[in-house]
C-alpha cells in the first residue's frame, strides 16, 4: 500500500460521501440528546479545525443501524462489502480518485489498547460526551466533543506506535504516515488559535488519570516534526508552548 498521502480530489468526493450519510442519519430523526450515529475519525476533526479532512469516514453505532446503512449503502450508492480479518464490518467505494472506506464500530464492543489487554476500553465512553457540528456547511452530525475526540486519536496513536514498535503492523509506510495524521490531528484539536482554549480539561483529565500512558502522545508531539509539517497551522515553539502548557494543568 502506498504512504498515506490523500489528494484533494479524494477527500472531496470523501466529503460528499459523508454528506449522503449525514442526510440518511437526519432523515431517520436522530434524537440530538442521545445519538445512536457518531462521527468519529478525521471527519470529527474537520468538524472542528478544517485543516485537511479525510479518506475514510468513521462511524460509532449500533448493530441494527450499521446493518441498515451498510445496506443503502450497497444498494444505492455503490458501495461494497469490505473484509478485514475474513469478517464484514465494512463498505468501500472505488472511486476514480481511490477507494473510500466507510467503517462501523459499536459503542459495546471492546476496543482494547495495543499492548494493554487488561484495560478496558469501549466507545461507551462517548455517552453524553457528544455534540451537533456542521461539516464544511453540510448538514449536522454529532461527534465526540473535542475532549473527546482527543482523547479517541491518542488511543489512535498509542495503538499505531505499538504496532510499528513491535512489528504488528501489516503495512509500516502506510501506518506511519496514519500515524503522522493522528499526531496532526491532535495539534489541530489543541491549537488555541482555532478553538483549543475550549478544551474541557476535566474531561481530559479525568480520561488520561483512568489511561495515564496516553500522556506520552503529547509529550512527544513536539519531537514529531512530520505532524508539525502536516498540520502547518503552529511552529515548533508554539507546539512546544502549547503542549507543555497542557501537560501543566493535566
Amino acid at each position: 500500500m502506498s504512504p498515506y498521502s490523500p489528494s484533494q480530489e479524494i477527500i472531496e468526493r470523501s466529503l460528499a460521501e459523508l454528506r449522503v450519510i449525514a442526510e440518511w442519519i437526519h432523515a431517520r430523526g436522530e434524537d440530538p440528546d442521545n445519538p445512536e450515529v457518531i462521527l468519529i475519525g478525521g471527519w470529527a476533526v474537520d468538524a472542528y479545525n478544517p485543516y485537511l479532512g479525510s479518506v475514510d469516514i468513521d462511524l460509532v453505532t449500533t448493530g441494527r443501524i450499521r446493518h441498515t446503512l451498510m445496506h443503502y449503502l450497497r444498494s444505492d450508492h455503490n458501495f461494497m462489502p469490505e473484509r478485514q480479518m475474513n469478517v464484514v464490518k465494512s463498505v468501500a467505494k472505488m472511486t476514480p480518485a481511490g477507494k473510500i472506506i466507510q467503517d462501523f464500530a459499536t459503542q459495546e464492543a471492546p476496543q482494547p489498547f495495543e499492548g494493554k489487554p487488561e484495560v478496558p476500553f469501549t466507545f461507551e465512553i462517548l455517552s453524553g460526551n457528544t455534540t451537533r457540528r456542521r461539516i464544511r456547511g453540510g448538514v449536522e452530525i454529532s461527534i465526540p466533543t473535542r475532549a473527546m475526540l482527543v482523547v479517541l486519536k491518542m488511543k489512535a496513536a498509542w495503538d499505531r506506535s505499538y504496532r510499528l514498535e513491535h512489528g504488528l503492523s501489516h503495512d509500516e509506510v502506510w501506518e506511519e504516515g496514519k500515524l503522522v495524521k493522528d499526531y496532526a490531528d491532535i495539534l489541530a484539536l489543541i491549537d488555541p488559535a482555532h478553538g483549543g482554549h475550549e478544551l474541557d480539561i476535566e474531561c481530559l483529565g479525568e480520561h488520561l488519570n483512568r489511561y495515564n500512558f496516553l500522556k506520552n502522545c503529547i509529550e512527544h508531539l513536539p519531537r514529531v516534526n512530520a505532524a508539525h509539517e502536516r498540520y502547518a497551522g503552529m511552529d515548533r515553539a508554539d507546539v512546544q508552548r502549547v503542549c507543555g502548557d497542557l501537560l501543566s494543568i493535566l
